[in-house]
């Protein structure tokens, strides 16, 4: 795909995602999920290496008083660290001065304690506000083709049936995705984790420091692109404006457009050897 056209989809993504939290629609889901804490890059890691799937969490009681939601019996917190502040009489260094008499002065010092938090998927209660993100089934071959792809890159992908908020989840080398999702929309998952697994989950990113923002804009864009190219409507600008805050796509375009026509390439020459498969077998 050239760099042109790559650059006319991000172009026309980015005002979609505009339109889409301009609507009535997404305001409503807004209010729900802007209650959420965003969390720290350090912690945002401790999440995702203990809960790889966890798309919003929150403290127990958290989830009580701002969402009427409450933690299921025998679920697992996730660790990760609260700073907590004191403050704390110490002895005032002065050089200059010739008294005897010790003076003080307050200081504030700073430590961290573990604390726990739940992902949604672990709570039940008052019904969560969602978009509609659930896509036709156009495409019932695409996810075979993005299958050995993800082969020939050494990632494994296993489908398992996961809770109505998680459609998917990567962790380095590994991806699962939702049995429930039909082809199509298993295809466009697969497609957003491998973008991760390439942008995100290798040691030149990680070494990044990217914001969750930007994290899920780039793996997304990426999808957005290969759905596109296979002429699958998909629903990124919806998924894209829960995260958009004020960072433009195209400060990412090269990283999107390099990912983008790599895995292209690969699923172009294999769908080709697919054809040339079948043509033959039905000589």
């Amino acid at each position: 795909m050239s760099k042109k056209k790559t650059a006319q989809l991000l172009e026309s993504l980015n005002e979609r995602i505009d339109k889409v939290q301009s609507s009535s629609e997404f305001k409503k889901v807004l209010k729900f999920f802007s209650k959420f804490h965003n969390y720290s890059y350090q912690n945002s890691m401790l999440i995702l290496m203990q809960k790889p799937e966890a798309s919003f969490v929150a403290g127990y009681r958290q989830w009580q008083k701002k969402f009427n939601r409450h933690v299921k019996k025998g679920e697992k917190g996730i660790a990760i660290l609260a700073p907590f502040t004191y403050k704390k009489e110490v002895k005032k260094s002065n050089l200059n001065s010739n008294s005897d008499d010790e003076e003080t002065e307050e200081v504030k010092r700073t430590y961290f304690n573990t604390v726990y938090v739940f992902d949604i998927s672990q709570t039940e209660g008052e019904p969560v506000p969602e978009l509609d993100m659930k896509l036709e089934n156009t495409n019932k071959e695409l996810i075979n083709l993005l299958l050995n792809y993800a082969d020939s890159q050494e990632i494994e992908v296993g489908f398992k049936p996961l809770s109505d908020t998680i459609e998917g989840y990567s962790r380095g080398g590994e991806i699962i995705i939702n049995e429930k999702a039909n082809e199509t929309e298993q295809a466009s998952i697969l497609m957003h984790e491998l973008a991760h697994e390439h942008m995100h989950f290798n040691n030149e990113s990680n070494s990044l420091n990217l914001s969750k923002e930007i994290i899920e804009m780039e793996a997304e864009a990426v999808a957005f692109v290969v759905m596109d190219y296979f002429d699958i409507e998909s629903k990124s600008d919806k998924y894209l404006a829960l995260y958009k805050e004020s960072y433009d796509l195209m400060e990412s375009f090269k990283r999107i457009n390099d990912v983008t026509s790599s895995i292209l390439d690969h699923l172009l020459v294999n769908e080709e050897k697919e054809d040339s498969k079948k043509d033959s077998e039905n000589k």
